[in-house]
This record gives structure tokens, sequence and C-alpha cells, in this order.
């Protein structure tokens, strides 16, 4: 009779739709489910006939016209597990109707293929018993012995061993011993009635315990994650999902791995002794521990049971626990990963990361309930906090219960992730969370115990193995071992990045708390000092890496221990201040805080030109405000001057005339009291820029000649080279583009021969810009294109700005609109503030050029408006001149509000 079926595409394949009814295999495992039962029930007729059923129903060998890997793997565990599994299943209810002779008829066929197979000797040798013929039991015996024993199989040797003892002192045949009834125990108790999310997992932990048949299977799944994640809730709401599969019972341990009082830590012996007393069978006192495990071994043979070892210490602890448990699912909890039951046991690993923000904001509102009425926005604040952790979650939401209604605003708005750690809890009488971290601290060794104290001690989100060997001080292969076995606890995790580590944010509050209560101020000083000697010399390295032509601060000695990163190229060097710039931002902070302002100014020094750069102005201006007090705090006018004329040279940047002109004087004061002539050449420079920029083209050139006179004095090619170019820059407005040409030829060699990109890129924009006011667009194009294209690959934010406002204007002026536009609208983009209005100005030039004159006035309003909040008076009226004279307005008209 045909089979009704459907052919459904997916995946990229094809799935028959089948009624497993009529499906041999499921026919097959459902009949010697029935058989199992009846067996327990000691219905052995019952038993025989559905085991017999069953074994009908295989013909040959399964999917035989199949020789993949995943079919022979099927096969044999199909095999092993299923059809051999029915054969002793039958065999048993044999024994138990005395049918001696069928017995010896099928192990004699079985044990052809299965010679080692010890269920099937046992069986074999309770025949013979039965039927009387001791001396060939006997001798069976022996043989099957040795063999196993020449194999290397004692565990099995033994078990054949006190079975036949076990029938030599049983008597004559009708004594031969009969299996008991087994109760079916269920251990997981208590399902939690308010689990909320966790969907994906429970997927996870269904794929992790279903075979390739689709049905849950024995084997081991260990289920791992960080203290408080919520392994053991989840693990339990999925036992009593999946009962069903599990029809032999379930068993259940806590074997308190990471109990602070190792006492209390389950001993294997224990369990075994427990799950015995949970089977009926009741270990007697004369038998030792190693009959005791064989015992549970034959009572857990051929069963369908989930089993639950929660809160393993490490893999040790379950190790050969797992081999007294051949048939069952046996899902093994931890904090540390256990990877190496992956390779003894075949285990598949779950691991259970903290719960999205909008799990853990409705899991506390559903553990507030009525109780209290916290407003949503609250809950989504407090459940932020926790981090994702189930646990605190829990303890937050019975501490919120069991506050006064009229103290629970001002306790939501000013609870923080420290009193959440070590307070929330406390006064309600059980563990807060700093017990449970305790407990996985507690478990680690010494050396990873005072690597994740000092690791407590890092200012950034994550750090690198070299950073954490900094701070450690023993070695990088060293730290690095510990750093993988605080990974494998679960009190580290690995960052997005490659190699780069980071904290969950409230283990980072109890690693810190840990760093400040467990060590000496003086070795705390000593890591924070190896820190951030760490920092400075990598970024110092770095950056010659990146602006080999630019001066450095004096360098500091390298602390001892400490190993910085050196990188290869230009593009390493790149790599590692995108990666550690947050980083360095906090290592400065903290250095001053820490009272190392040597190295804080110096850190500062070395990041700045990266940061201005890149257009990260905000960071620019945040650590060289702390530079300036921790020079001056250090006694060094050099270091303060240069974070001073930094801060204006950010001012300068994003076009602050006022706060610009503030910190430059200051720090030219400070350079001219001292005599530091390089610096006065420097910050005359930028004097010089600032009054450009202002519009005051003869103040600047007055400063730049200034400037000049020191830099030839000194010999400073660096100053003369910009300085220099500042020249041409300002000889080209005042239109003297051949005076101009000089200087813009000086600045570019001197660029081309220190090496100065930034310097070499922003003069052959000013020399393409006097090709364009002569009206050769050509080779003002070349110009500026060129320069483009090494301010992107340095990259220099601002002469890459700069280049496009200039490529805007000379395709206007070659009639090429659209590059225009799209020149202009690409370094308003990237431009902050003043490099904003002049690009808003040229775009209003190209629109109005091109006839569209709402673009024209919309782009000249936005710059007037950005002129005169930059204090240039100057270009804001000649931006209201050209809005004056569109079609239509008058001298207030071309605004829009």
């Amino acid at each position: 009779m045909p089979v009704p079926a459907d052919l459904d595409p997916g995946n990229g394949g094809y799935r028959l739709n089948v009624d497993k009814s009529q499906i041999d295999y499921y026919r097959f495992t459902a009949l010697l489910g029935e058989a199992r039962a009846h067996a327990k029930q000691r219905d052995s007729q019952k038993a025989v006939a559905c085991a017999r059923r069953a074994l009908n129903l295989w013909r040959g060998r399964p999917l035989d016209d199949l020789a993949g890997e995943p079919a022979r793997a099927w096969r044999q565990r199909v095999v092993q597990d299923d059809w051999l599994g029915a054969n002793r299943t039958l065999l048993a209810a044999l024994l138990d109707l005395h049918d001696y002779d069928e017995v010896l008829t099928r192990t004699g066929e079985l044990q052809a293929d299965h010679p080692n197979d010890v269920t099937l000797a046992t069986q074999r040798m309770s025949a013979l018993h039965g039927l009387g013929r001791y001396e060939d039991e006997t001798a069976f015996y022996f043989a099957v012995r040795n063999r196993l024993r020449d194999d290397g199989d004692d565990s099995a040797a033994g078990h054949l061993w006190r079975h036949h003892e076990g029938l030599r002192t049983s008597g004559g045949p009708s004594s031969v011993p009969v299996a008991e009834p087994v109760l079916v125990p269920r251990q997981l108790r208590h399902d939690i009635a308010d689990f909320v999310g966790r969907e994906a997992l429970l997927r996870a932990l269904d794929a992790a315990a279903t075979d390739q048949a689709g049905r849950m299977a024995g084997g081991v799944v260990v289920v791992d994650g960080m203290a408080g994640v919520g392994k053991t809730a989840l693990v339990k709401h999925w036992g009593h999902r999946a009962r069903r599969h599990f029809p032999d019972g379930d068993l259940y341990v806590d074997l308190h791995g990471f109990a602070e009082d190792t006492a209390v830590t389950v001993p294997q012996s224990t369990v075994v002794d427990d799950f015995l007393i949970a089977l009926e069978r009741p270990p007697h006192a004369e038998l030792n521990a190693r009959a005791r495990e064989l015992l549970l071994t034959r009572l857990m043979s051929g069963r369908r049971m989930l089993i639950v070892l929660d809160n393993a210490r490490d893999a040790g602890q379950v190790e050969h626990l797992l081999t007294l448990l051949p048939d069952a699912l046996v899902v093994v909890t931890s904090r540390r990963r256990l990877g190496s039951l992956s390779t003894t046991t075949g285990a598949r690993r779950v691991q259970v990361e903290p719960m999205t923000t909008a799990e853990a904001t409705r899991l506390l509102g559903v553990r507030i309930g009525t109780r209290r009425s916290v407003t949503h926005d609250d809950q989504g604040r407090l459940a932020g906090l926790c981090g994702g952790l189930p646990l605190m979650v829990s303890l937050l939401a019975e501490h919120v219960a069991t506050r006064p209604a009229s103290q629970l605003p001002a306790f939501t708005e000013q609870l923080d992730r420290h009193q959440l750690v070590f307070d929330v809890g406390e006064d309600s009488g059980s563990a807060n969370a700093q017990t449970f971290f305790e407990w996985s601290y507690h478990s680690l060794a010494e050396p990873e115990r005072r690597l994740f104290r000092l690791l407590g001690l890092h200012p950034g989100a994550d750090f690198s193995i070299e950073a954490a060997a900094a701070l450690d001080g023993r070695g990088g292969d060293e730290t690095a071992r510990s750093v993988r076995a605080l990974v494998g606890g679960h009190l580290l995790e690995r960052a997005e990045t490659l190699d780069r580590y980071r904290f969950h944010d409230l283990i980072r509050v109890f690693a810190t708390h840990c760093a400040e209560s467990d060590e000496e101020t003086a070795t705390r000083q000593a890591a924070s000092r190896r820190l951030a000697s760490f920092y400075l010399a990598s970024a110092v390295n770095a950056n010659h890496r990146l602006y080999p032509s630019r001066l450095s601060a004096d360098a500091l000695t390298i602390e001892d221990a400490v190993e910085p990163v050196e990188p290869a190229d230009t593009t390493q060097a790149k790599g590692w201040f995108d990666t550690e710039r947050n980083n360095v931002l906090a290592m400065i902070h903290r250095a001053a805080a820490d009272g190392h302002h040597g190295h804080a100014w110096r850190l500062t020094d070395a990041a700045v030109i990266f940061y201005d750069r890149h257009g990260y102005y905000e960071d620019s201006l945040s650590v060289q405000r702390v530079a300036a007090r921790s020079a001056r705090a250090a006694g060094d006018q050099v270091g303060e001057a240069s974070s001073l004329m930094g801060i204006g040279r950010v001012y300068l940047a994003i076009g602050d005339h006022t706060e610009a002109r503030r910190h430059l004087d200051s720090a030219l004061g400070l350079v001219e009291r001292i005599g530091h002539e390089v610096g006065q050449v420097n910050v005359l420079s930028l004097l010089g820029k600032l009054e450009t920029q202002r519009g005051d083209l003869s103040a600047a050139l007055d400063l730049y000649r200034h400037s000049m006179k020191i830099a030839q004095r000194t010999d400073s090619e660096q100053g003369l080279c910009w300085t220099s170019y500042r020249m041409g820059e300002v000889l080209r407005a005042m239109d003297q583009p051949d005076r101009a040409l000089v200087y813009l030829t000086r600045a570019q060699f001197l660029a081309e021969r220190s090496g100065d990109q930034s310097a070499q890129a922003s003069t052959m924009i000013e020399v393409g810009l006097v090709h364009h006011d002569r009206g050769d667009h050509a080779s003002a194009a070349a110009h500026c294109t060129q320069a483009l294209s090494i301010a992107e690959a340095i990259p220099d934010l601002a002469v890459t700005v700069a280049a496009c406002v200039a490529l805007a204007k000379i395709n206007k002026a070659r009639g090429a609109t659209a590059a225009a536009i799209r020149f202009a609208q690409r370094a308003i983009s990237r431009s902050e503030h003043g490099a904003a209005a002049h690009a808003y100005e040229v775009l209003g030039d190209v629109h109005h050029a091109s006839g569209d004159l709402a673009g024209a006035s919309s782009a000249w309003q936005e710059a007037e408006e950005r002129y005169e909040q930059l204090g240039n008076p100057t270009r804001a009226t000649v931006v209201r001149v050209k809005l004056t004279r569109l079609p239509g307005t008058g001298p207030d008209m071309g605004r829009t509000g």
C-alpha cells in the first residue's frame, strides 16, 4: 500500500513529510518503549511480545544504500543503542519466563558480532546456569573475562565476575535472580512558574539533546555561564518541558562545586549512593565503593533518563561519574567551560549568555508583580543595571518589594551597580551578589585570583593580553594562561575583537572591590604604574610609525616586566590607536588620578595627534586639559605649554576663536618665559592661523614672519615647513601668487624631506588653488586630487576636508556642477564647525552658479550663521552680501527664520 507523503522545499533542499507511524524505525522505537514498560511492570509475556514485534520490523542493515559518514555514524548508533537494546530487553524478559533455550540460541547469534558485550555475556551465563550447565557457564565466564582483561577493560571484567559470583551462590536453576520492578524517580521538582524569555537557549538545549533521528538520546550536555546567569533555572525549566522524552525518570543533584566551604562539595560516592536510593536499591553496607558504582551502572543500563549534575566545579568532579550513567542524557551545569568533557565524552555545549534588556525588564516586572508600583521606565533602568543576570533581577525585585513605597522613587534614581553588588539582598537576610561572585573567585588558583584583582584596575572597557601582562607583571605566556582560566570560569569574557577580553559590568565592580580590599596599596600603585607605562610606550611606538617627523616629548623609563606593543608598519599603528582609543583616554584620566602625572601628559602628547587628525576633538580636549594639569603638577613647564598649545589647536579646528586665543596666549607666555624657542615657533604659527581664520591677514603675516625668524635661528625644520606653508596660504589670499608659490615650494620640499604627509598634502592643496586662481583648472584639480588621496590614506580629517572644499571650487569653475556639489557635501559631512562654514559657503556658490537659488540661499544662510558663531565677521559679511543679491531679496531677506 502506498504511503501518503508531501515533498516540501526549504533550506536549499527538500523534506519528505510522512506520517511517522508509517515508518518502520518509529514503529520499532514505539514498540520497544512498550516492551520496556511491560518489563518494568513484571509483565514479561507482554514484554516478549512487544520486543518480538519490534525486532521483526528490523530487516537488513539500516540505510544500507547510503555510504556517507553521517549514515555510517547513525547506523552504528542505532544498531548499538536501539537494535541491541531491544534484544537485551527481549532476553531479560525470556530469562524472567525461564525460557533459557531461546536465550542461549539468541545470545549465541548476537555474540558472534558483539563478543565483548557484557550484558549479553551475563544473560548467556544466566541461561546456562538456568539449564543446569554449570561447567559450561563457568568455562564461558572465564573465556569472556580473560578476553576483557586482555583488552584492558577491567571494569567490565569485574562486573562479569560479580554476576558469576551471584549465580554461583544463588543455588539451583529455580533461584536464578530476576529483575525487580523499578520505580520511576522524578527529582526535577518545582518548575519555575514565572520563567521568562530564553527561547533561543531552550531551542539550543533541544538541539543539543536530540540525535540525528530527531529523538532525545543519551549523552552529555554541558551548560555553562557566569554566576547568576540562570543556568540552573534554565535547565530545570527545560527538563520539565522535555520530561515526556524520558519515561524512565529524572535525577538531580546539586554538587555545590563552588561553595566556599569545600566540605559542602558533594563527592562522587555520595552521588552514587543518592542515585541508588532514588532507584530503590539502597546500597548494603558490605558493598565497597566500586561495587556500588557497578550496581548503579547496571541499574542505569538501557534506561532513558534525564540526569542533572548541577553546579560542577570542574570536569574532574563529574568525569568518572559520567561513565556510570551509560544510557541517560546527563546535563552538567557549571560556571566553567569544562572543555575537556567534549574530548572525553563527546559532550555538547550550550553557553548561557546574560538576558537581553527586554527579557530582564519583563522578568523584573513579573517578579515585582503587584507588590510595588514601579514605572516601566524605572523597571528598564533597574533591569539595565542588572546586566542581564536573572539572579540580580530576582534579588533586586525582592529588595524593591520590601522597601516602603515612599522610598521607591529615590531608590530607583540613586541605585548604582556598586550598591547592587554589595548591598541589595543583604538587609533581607538572603545572600547578595557579592556572595555568589566570591564562590567563583575563591575557586580560582592564587595566580588567577591575583590577576582577576589586578584586572579590576584596568580603566577601559576591554583589554589585550599585553595590557593584562603589564598589570600582572609575570610575563605574557603566564598571563595568557591565567586569562584563559578566567574565561573558562566565566569571570572574563571574550570581546568582539579577536584576542581581547572584558568583564561583565557587575563582575568588574566586584573585581575592583577585590583589588581595593585584598591588595596592598603599594601593589596597586605598582600595577597601575606598569599599565600606564605600557600604554605610554605603546602609544609612542605607534606615534613614531604614523608620524615619524613629529617631535615627541622626552621619554620615561619603561617599567620592569612591561613589554609594549611595537607596530611593524603604519597599518598596525593605526589599528592599535583605533582599537585602544578609549582605553588610552581612560588611562590618561586614571594615571592623573593615581598621581602618575609624567605618564599622563606624555601619553596625551603621543595620542592627541591621532585624535585631532581623525576628528575626535572632544576626546582631544578632554585629555589635553588633564595633561595640562598633570604637567603643572609634575613641574614640567614644557609639557604644560605643549598641552595648552594642543588645546588651542583643537579650538582652532572647531572654530572657537575665543578659547583658542586664551589657550594659545597662555602657551606663548609660558614658552617665552622659559625660553623654549621651538615652542614659540609652533605657538606663533598657530596664532597666525587664528588671525587668518578671523580674516586679519596682515596680522597673520606678521606672526608668521616672527615665527619664521625663530625657526631659522633654531634650525627647526618642522617649524619652517608649517610656517612656510601658512605664509604661502596668506599670500595667496592677499592675491600675491608668485610670492605664495615661493613659500609653498619651500614648504613642500621640507615636508617631503621630513616625511610629513599632512604638511605635504596641505601644501599641494594651496599650490592647486594658486593654479585655480590663474585659471589652470586641470593642474589645480591634479594637485588637489593627489592631496586628497594622501590625506585620506594618512588619514588626516582636517586636510581631507580642505581638499574636498578646494575640489568643489575647482569643479565649479570648470562647470562640473554635480562633482562640485558632491565634493562640497563630502566636506560638510566630515567637517567640524569652522571648516563646515567654509564648505557651506562654497556649496552655496556652486548652487548659485548652476541657477539653484533656493539651494544657494539655504547653504549661504548656514554659512553666515556659522561664521557669526565663530567670531569671523569678515566672512559673515561677505556671505550676507551674497544673500542680499539673490533675486527677490532685500537687506533682511534671504533668511528663513
